[in-house]
């Protein structure tokens, strides 16, 4: 009997849990799919002087790199937020098929590439395959993006 009940409430807890992450993740969205802490990014002081072309195969088409806040040094301060819109020659630059999304938390960079799927992005890719690209640019704080 004892091991019901505590099945029982293990089963809430977790049910209790997961219904939480679904609420925090919903609020963390905005109503594009991208994450809130992204919104507004196209105002923010761009990395590169004018737009990026041609590149890598994850991220090939017309790019241009914003920053949330300026390098302090040769690093970017925890809570930095770069935001890469990604747009095919001819689309509407305000409505990039991609989205890359780096976030420095707690002294380590976090990587998200989203892509448009109808009017709302969704997740592409993420973690591990963005950090096997990034490797090659360690020595700039990951950013590949130099200004």
């Amino acid at each position: 009997m004892m091991r019901v009940v505590r099945a029982r409430i293990v089963v809430v807890a977790i049910t209790a849990l997961v219904a939480a992450a679904g609420v925090v993740a919903v609020a963390a969205t905005s109503a594009n799919g991208l994450p809130a802490y992204t919104n507004g990014y196209q105002s923010w002081p761009k990395l590169n002087a004018k737009p990026i072309r041609g590149g890598s195969s994850a991220h090939s088409g017309v790019k241009n790199v914003y920053a949330s806040k300026k390098r302090a040094g040769k690093l970017f301060p925890n809570g930095t937020v770069i935001v890469k819109s990604i747009a095919r020659p001819g689309d509407r630059p305000a409505r990039p098929f991609q989205v890359a999304v780096m976030r420095k938390v707690k002294g380590r960079w976090r990587w998200v590439e989203y892509q448009l799927s109808g009017s709302r992005y969704t997740v592409l890719a993420q973690g591990a395959l963005c950090v096997s690209c990034h490797m090659q640019a360690r020595a700039n704080d990951w950013v590949f993006t130099k200004r």
